[in-house]
């Protein structure tokens, strides 16, 4: 049983450590960034993952939707966004759940409760957050992993809140 748990913990740390990576490797080439918008909406869905992989970094992927949607059809580009935001979100979330595995080895009753409470509101938190243009979203994907919420549920939630989201801005740029 001991060997088994070791083998789990080794993956939990392998995890941790690609998502500190990819978190820096998306930051260092953050510049790189600017050169996706040239790939229209491809560009758009790739802006979009990258800049949401940069936790706590704010990245130009905003303004891609809403340059996209004075281009292409604005559903489509939120569609697109929203899917790149999502995938780029689950970073922090595997990122939270592995440094759960890795970090923590008792929870405590504190853990307990608010775990509990995280549980309760997730989807109207998660939903709302994830609308909302702001760099904190990422703890929010953090503490997601940190207390294991189910990562389908998540991934849902964050879609539907970025999709807002990027529906209202590429239809506000398509106005213009």
């Amino acid at each position: 049983m001991a060997k088994n748990n070791n083998h789990l913990k080794v993956k939990y740390l392998l995890v941790l450590l690609i998502s500190i990576a990819t978190v820096f490797l998306s930051f260092y080439f953050q510049g790189e960034l600017l050169k996706l918008g040239s790939w229209g909406l491809l560009g758009i869905f790739l802006i979009n993952i990258i800049g949401s992989a940069t936790l706590f970094i704010p990245a130009p992927a905003i303004a891609t939707v809403f340059a996209g949607g004075i281009v292409y059809n604005p559903f489509l580009v939120a569609v697109l966004a929203a899917l790149g935001s999502v995938i780029g979100d689950m970073v922090g979330y595997f990122l939270g759940r592995s440094g759960k595995e890795v970090l923590i080895r008792k929870e405590s009753f504190k853990y307990e409760v608010i775990r509990d409470v995280f549980h309760k509101f997730a989807p109207i938190f998660i939903i709302l957050i994830s609308f909302i243009p702001n760099p904190f979203f990422d703890a929010i994907g953090i503490f997601a992993g940190l207390f294991k919420y189910p990562p389908l549920k998540f991934f849902i939630y964050t879609l539907i809140g970025r999709f807002l989201r990027n529906l209202l801005l590429a239809y506000i740029g398509s106005t213009i």
